[in-house]
């Protein structure tokens, strides 16, 4: 398979500019691309950028792919969610229960965590990973989504327990993209996927079903 390189997490929303805002001030990652139907922030320690690309459709259901978020204390993650809330950030529940983590909402409805302090993320700066829910899915094909997105990123397997598959750039630098033996299975089209570049650009699927896009490089 033709390694491929992670370019940008893209998400559907119904006012870019205003999600992107958002995450722009949030994680202090500057604004790169503003043009109408697409707004993008980068930062070069994570290696990709945030993508928010405009829709017509309402968000429905819970993101098969969410963002996690690093804190280094107790006191750091109360201050990560209170200055997501005082931007427009809104308490999620997803069923979730009571966790050492907090379970956010961007204002375009996007799920996102702001995790107790963990030292596997304490060198990955704000952003600590990229989560992709596998859904209830048997370990092989649980395994199989893990070895497809290492094998198409170029991203070694770092990690491995039962319910979650860590891996990390080769260099070590920025976020962890996660498969996680979670969440529900597929209902609707994705309104977070991956993009990636590489050869033979075009919209494909992931053996879990989830959609991603190939641009071209450049």
């Amino acid at each position: 398979m033709v390694v491929m390189t992670l370019k940008a997490v893209v998400f559907a929303v119904a006012r870019p500019r205003a999600v992107a805002g958002f995450w722009s001030s949030f994680v202090d990652w500057p604004i790169t691309v503003d043009r109408p139907g697409r707004v993008e922030l980068t930062s070069a320690a994570a290696g990709f950028s945030l993508a928010f690309e405009q829709t017509a459709t309402p968000k429905t259901v819970k993101n098969r792919i969410h963002l996690d978020l690093a804190s280094s204390s107790a006191a750091a993650q109360k201050s990560i969610v209170d200055k997501a809330l005082a931007l427009g950030a809104t308490r999620a529940d997803i069923g979730q229960g009571e966790l050492p983590w907090e379970v956010l909402a961007d204002p375009g409805g996007n799920e996102f965590c702001v995790l107790e302090p963990r030292p596997e993320y304490a060198e990955t700066g704000v952003l600590a990973a990229v989560v992709l829910d596998s859904g209830p899915v048997e370990p092989a094909a649980f395994e199989q989504l893990a070895e497809f997105w290492s094998t198409t990123s170029g991203w070694p397997i770092v990690k491995r327990h039962p319910v979650q598959i860590g891996l990390r750039a080769p260099s070590g630098v920025g976020p962890w993209l996660e498969v996680l033996r979670d969440g529900d299975a597929k209902q609707v089209e994705d309104r977070v996927r991956l993009e990636v570049t590489g050869p033979a650009p075009g919209l494909r699927q992931d053996p879990g079903g989830n959609d991603f896009r190939v641009v071209s490089p450049g």
